[in-house]
């Protein structure tokens, strides 16, 4: 499905456009109330996109020249341009500039249906790289979901190098943030989402917790009536806006089968369902799991993360295997003195307690999330290179009609 940001300064023609392209195909349409002048500084939403659509009723030397300058800085986006004006030189600046197709206002829906069609034909995925998103769910309360999220985030970002961003999706009185930092956040996700048409780079820089270094937060709601505001259609943009900024989105999805869970699982590379080993967990776990695998999650997608390992009570590694029907994917220890002084001091366990268990099995576990996400890289890139040499030699074999 194309993500097609659509950019106006004009709030009804923006929702008209909206309706329209809606009404023309299966597409995700993101909408953009700015003017054409200023979509530079909006770098968050065009590396999202797929195609954009600009509205621009007039013309002239200022509007084509801002047009020009956002088709060097992303030439590999797609553009469509709207506008009223019948000026040819102006018109022939646009084309020249790389603009696709020019749709005079007000549109016929289907001259704006055959641009659309024309586009998504000649679509070619553009060269990014995305986050490798990463949820973990709790089997029952108490597991220590909130605990792995954040602290894992931490060590992919301090150990790892990596840039992470934690979202708080638990909708429960969310205070996953509180486990690593000591700071009030500027802004949480109800908040976001209910503004998301101005989210560009500045605002969504203002919105996070800087944990640390490459290490951002986006707090969940603060109630679970702000909680229930959050849509899904909200969500998904969200992700598709920072998804390209990011080496790992972590989502801290709590305990909740809901569609707006849902509608982030679906977007995840792995989904760690977070355990204990005792009979309570086990029970949960294995429902949860059934629940997964009826929404159709591949089994390579979801992992058994078992935490507080080493309790007197646990049940053996084998008789879980044999429980959840698959092989462990990390199992954590038990370190209860480490992990509640780093919980008290609002502190990552790595920082605070580097030498302890708890914090040298966490460090593992973001190794091998690190290494996955290289070895995707690397594989994806050899078959980018594969691809090109199969038609570049498709190309020299080809016969030369005159």
């Amino acid at each position: 499905m194309l993500k097609i940001l659509i950019a106006s300064e004009d709030g009804e023609r923006l929702a008209d456009l909206a309706r329209l392209v809606a009404a023309a195909g299966s597409y995700q349409v993101m909408h953009l109330h700015a003017a054409p002048g200023s979509l530079s500084t909006h770098a968050c939403q065009l590396r999202g996109a797929d195609a954009l659509i600009i509205d621009q009723p007039s013309s002239g030397p200022s509007q084509m020249l801002s047009i020009e300058l956002l088709r060097q800085q992303f030439a590999d986006l797609p553009c469509i341009l709207v506008t009223q004006t019948q000026e040819r030189d102006d018109l022939i600046r646009a084309l020249r500039a790389g603009v696709s197709d020019i749709l005079t206002w007000p549109l016929e829906r289907a001259q704006l249906t055959t641009a659309l069609t024309r586009l998504e034909t000649s679509h070619i995925p553009r060269t990014r790289e995305e986050a490798r998103v990463i949820a973990f769910i709790s089997s029952k309360g108490g597991a220590g979901s909130s605990f792995i999220a954040s602290n894992v985030g931490y060590t992919l970002a301090a150990h790892e190098h990596k840039r992470v961003l934690l979202i708080d999706l638990n909708t429960q009185f969310s205070d996953t943030h509180f486990l690593v930092s000591n700071k009030t956040p500027p802004a949480t996700l109800s908040e976001v989402c209910a503004q998301v048409d101005r989210l560009d780079d500045a605002f969504l820089e203002a919105c996070l917790t800087r944990v640390a270094k490459d290490f951002d937060v986006l707090a969940g709601a603060s109630d679970p009536i702000k909680a229930g505001e959050i849509k899904k259609d909200k969500i998904e943009y969200v992700l598709s806006l920072v998804s390209p900024i990011y080496d790992f989105i972590l989502v801290d999805v709590g305990q909740a089968i809901n569609p707006l869970s849902i509608a982030v699982l679906d977007h995840c590379d792995q989904i760690c369902v977070v355990v204990q080993p005792t009979i309570a967990f086990a029970r949960t776990g294995r429902r949860l799991l059934d629940i997964l695998h009826g929404l159709h999650y591949p089994a390579e997608k979801l992992r058994i993360l078992v935490n507080r390992h080493g309790k007197r009570d646990e049940l053996p590694r084998s008789t879980l295997e044999q429980v959840f029907g698959q092989k462990l994917f990390h199992v954590l220890p038990e370190d209860a003195a480490s992990v509640d002084d780093s919980i008290c001091q609002g502190m990552p366990i790595a920082q605070h307690h580097r030498s302890s268990a708890m914090a040298k099995a966490l460090m593992a576990l973001a190794n091998v999330f690190a290494t996955a996400r290289e070895n995707d890289r690397h594989a994806s890139q050899e078959k980018g290179f594969s691809l090109s040499k199969f038609f570049s030699r498709a190309k020299t074999s080809s016969p030369n009609i005159a």
